[in-house]
């Protein structure tokens, strides 16, 4: 291309030109974008050049719009108004909580009461804020499925490394069942008994049991894996946190020691601290406030 058709103009000199004639003025201008008044009538005069059109008349009281100054602002003011709102608004939501979080969770923790106080504190403080909480047995590409959160169990890593990875809690797991259950079909003396019951696991807590077992029943879902258990339809291994009532109460018992399974680690998994908006930040401080 001709060098004399080479157009190079610059977006910063388009926006102040904006400025001096929403402001009326080269000096009002300058004091709103922070610049010396100078350099504001010399980018003028940069764009005027770029574009090869004069867009000012200038003279001591006022300024007046070209023909092509009249057409440059009528084209660039409505883009740039509304780039400042779009900028302004994600400045606030990055400063302020406010918006949509949406946090991705193992079913596991989802029932537990310690994670409902945890949200229903949130949901009190940040009244701005709407949460989307759901649950997911996976490990997410969190910028892709626009999740802000998620809780991971040890055994799945995060798809990305530049995920940041806090360890939280480890959760520890019980197996369970109800007394009539026992009365009816024995008790297992060790884990390798297990086979010759009505075993009931997830996907979670499977991975804390030996290989091998045989299932009666497999299922993501805890809150079924509890009713099945309080209903005498087998032996669940259900995380301590969801079953200490039931167990004080007598309507589940122990069935093998605690220390018969390794406890379940779980994990905080968020995008880079620096590109967190303060909704965000403020679940990441609540959870290790939460679980520390």
């Amino acid at each position: 291309m001709n060098k004399d058709y080479d157009i190079n103009v610059s977006f910063d000199d388009i926006y102040l030109f904006v400025l001096i004639v929403r402001h009326k003025g080269i000096s009002s201008a300058a004091q709103c974008s922070g610049l010396q008044r100078s350099k504001v009538s010399r980018r003028l005069q940069e764009l005027e050049k770029a574009l090869g059109y004069q867009l000012l008349i200038r003279t001591t009281r006022a300024i007046e719009l070209t023909q092509q100054g009249k057409w440059l602002y009528e084209q660039a003011s409505s883009p740039i108004n509304t780039l400042v709102d779009a900028s302004r608004l994600m400045k606030e939501q990055h400063l302020t909580p406010k918006g949509t979080l949406k946090v991705a969770i193992p079913p596991a923790l989802g029932m537990t009461e310690i994670f409902s106080k945890l949200i229903e504190r949130y949901m009190a403080e940040y009244t701005e804020v709407k949460l989307e909480i759901e649950h997911h047995v996976q490990s997410l590409d969190l910028r892709r499925k626009s999740v802000d959160l998620q809780i991971l169990p040890s055994y799945l890593e995060p798809l990305h490394d530049d995920y940041v990875q806090q360890r939280l809690i480890q959760i520890p797991y019980s197996m369970v069942t109800s007394p009539d259950y026992l009365e009816q079909h024995g008790h297992p003396e060790n884990v390798a008994e297990l086979n010759q019951f009505h075993l009931l696991a997830s996907r979670f807590n499977k991975s804390l049991l030996p290989h091998g077992l045989n299932y009666q029943l497999f299922s993501d879902d805890l809150n079924l894996l509890f009713r099945l258990a309080l209903s005498g339809k087998g032996i669940a291994l259900l995380p301590s946190l969801l079953i200490e009532d039931s167990i004080s109460r007598g309507e589940l018992v122990e069935v093998l020691p605690r220390t018969s399974f390794t406890d379940l680690t779980i994990t905080l998994v968020y995008p880079t601290p620096s590109y967190l908006p303060e909704k965000t930040r403020a679940m990441v401080k609540l959870f290790r406030e939460t679980f520390s």
